[in-house]
């Protein structure tokens, strides 16, 4: 391999690198001071029954709550990665 062609990939994946840690830092994410935890009535098959008895997800459940304990002011709302790291 030429000094030229391995200069040439070592930038591509250099930026290729930049690009993915870019994007890994800018996902929002909730804050990681912020535990929650649910608890609900399960069918037979253990699938979750929501307040109206219908039929949710776990997950459902634990952003519902998540959202609940933003508007009360117990949680910080999502934010950058990146603004988790600087503290």
């Amino acid at each position: 391999m030429k000094p030229s062609q391995r200069a040439r990939l070592l930038s591509v994946v250099c930026l290729v690198a930049l690009v993915a840690f870019g994007w890994y830092a800018t996902r929002s994410v909730r804050p990681p001071d912020c535990k929650v935890a649910v608890g609900a009535f399960t069918t037979a098959d253990g699938q979750p029954i929501g307040d109206g008895g219908e039929r949710v997800t776990w997950e459902e459940l634990g952003e519902s709550a998540y959202q609940d304990m933003v508007a009360a002011g117990t949680c910080e709302p999502p934010a950058a990665r990146w603004r988790h790291w600087l503290g």
